[in-house]
């Protein structure tokens, strides 16, 4: 406890000449704010700088650790606003580069990355692998799925790609990295492609062009 003390005490001592008010919170597991600290797995230091329309916002665990930073409307937290940036550690689990826990010297990593309007997600975001290449993109319009999205693999291949409109996938969406396709309307798969199926539709598209 004395750690998380002192701790708090120099982040909060290094930003009060800059923000106008700092405030310090305990979250629960679902990040809602709490007064009894047993049911507290985080907290969080925010204050609004002076000028500003916006309140930072960095969430931390226990020890210190840097879990989520961003911007809200309200001093209530209850409308996030501005850029967010979601942090991980880097394990044997999610450690593709080498066998080592580490990665370029660093033990954590950017896991995810997104911009809120009003409290909901809009344009591209983008989830990562511990190396820092793109692991998902997505985009979003007014919260919800709308336009392309794209997974790839560690080594930075497409692995699927395909359109969502309104929260739904619709046409065309390659599969597998390319080795099946899948036709969809209004979220419902129709129709599946793979194999030497793929390879005479494809072969055909070929031909006409």
């Amino acid at each position: 406890m004395k750690r998380i003390i002192f701790c708090f005490l120099l982040f909060a001592g290094s930003i009060n000449t800059a923000f106008s008010q700092v405030k310090t919170i305990l979250l629960d597991a679902r990040d809602r704010i709490v007064a009894d600290s047993t049911l507290a797995i985080n907290y969080a230091v925010f204050g609004k700088v002076e000028g500003d329309t916006v309140y930072t916002f960095k969430k931390f665990d226990f020890d210190g650790v840097l879990l989520t930073s961003g911007t809200f409307k309200d001093d209530s937290l209850q409308v996030p606003h501005g850029q967010f940036v979601y942090y991980d550690w880097i394990t044997p689990d999610n450690n593709y580069t080498n066998l080592g826990y580490e990665i370029n010297g660093k033990a954590r990593y950017v896991v995810l990355s997104g911009k809120y309007i009003n409290g909901l997600r809009t344009g591209k975001w983008l989830s990562f692998y511990a190396d820092g290449k793109v692991k998902q993109m997505a985009t979003y319009v007014q919260g919800d799925l709308n336009g392309l999205y794209q997974s790839y693999d560690n080594n930075g291949t497409v692995q699927i790609s395909g359109l969502y409109a309104s929260g739904k996938k619709n046409g065309t969406w390659a599969m597998r990295g390319g080795k099946q396709e899948d036709e969809y309307v209004d979220d419902k798969l129709i129709s599946s492609l793979s194999g030497r199926k793929l390879r005479d539709k494809q072969a055909q598209g070929k031909n006409v062009n």
